[in-house]
C-alpha cells in the first residue's frame, strides 16, 4: 500500500545539507575572526555581501544558511569560493589576495610547492636527457628539494 504525500513548492530551494553544531560553531569562529582581521563590523559584512543583518547573524551564531549566502560572505571576507564548506568539513578557509579586478592569488602550501618543484625537475630532466634512468631522476629531484630546504626556500619536514 502506498500513501500519496503532497510535495512542497519549496522543493526546488537549495538548502545546505544538515551539518553538526560543532562544524557550524567552528565556521562561525572563523567568520568572526576574519571579520575582525579586516576591521569590519557585522553590518559592513552584511551590506557588502548583499544579505540581511539577520542572515549574517545566523552565520556568527553557528546556524546553517543557504550555499548562496556562504558564497556571498566568502567574497567579502576575501576567501576562495568553497571555503565555508571546507571549514564545515574540518578544513580551513583559503584567503585570497586581490591582484586586479579579475585575478586573485592564494597562498601556496609547502606540500604544494614541494610537489610542484618535484614535477618541474622531473619534466626538465626528461626533456633534456635521454640517458637518465628513473632512479637518477628521483635522486636529482630529491637533491633539488634538499637544496631548497638547505637554502630555507622549503621548510624542513619533521623538525
Amino acid at each position: 500500500m502506498f500513501l500519496a504525500v503532497p510535495t512542497s513548492s519549496w522543493d526546488h530551494v537549495a538548502m545546505p545539507p544538515p551539518t553538526d553544531d560543532t562544524a557550524l560553531r567552528r565556521l562561525a569562529d572563523h567568520i568572526k575572526r576574519r571579520r575582525v582581521e579586516l576591521g569590519m563590523n557585522k553590518i559592513d559584512v552584511a551590506k557588502a555581501a548583499d544579505i540581511t543583518i539577520n542572515t549574517y547573524m545566523k552565520l556568527e551564531d553557528g546556524k546553517p544558511v543557504r550555499d548562496l549566502t556562504y558564497g556571498k560572505v566568502e567574497a567579502v571576507l576575501q576567501w576562495a569560493s568553497g571555503s565555508c564548506q571546507e571549514v564545515l568539513r574540518g578544513g580551513d578557509p583559503t584567503v585570497t589576495d586581490k591582484l586586479t579586478d579579475n585575478a586573485v592569488a592564494s597562498p601556496v602550501t609547502s606540500d604544494d610547492l614541494e610537489g610542484d618543484v618535484g614535477r618541474a625537475v622531473t619534466d626538465a630532466a626528461i626533456a633534456v636527457s635521454d640517458g637518465l634512468s628513473a632512479a637518477d631522476i628521483r635522486k636529482l629531484k630529491q637533491r633539488v628539494i634538499e637544496e631548497l630546504r638547505r637554502r630555507g626556500r622549503l621548510p624542513n619536514v619533521g623538525n
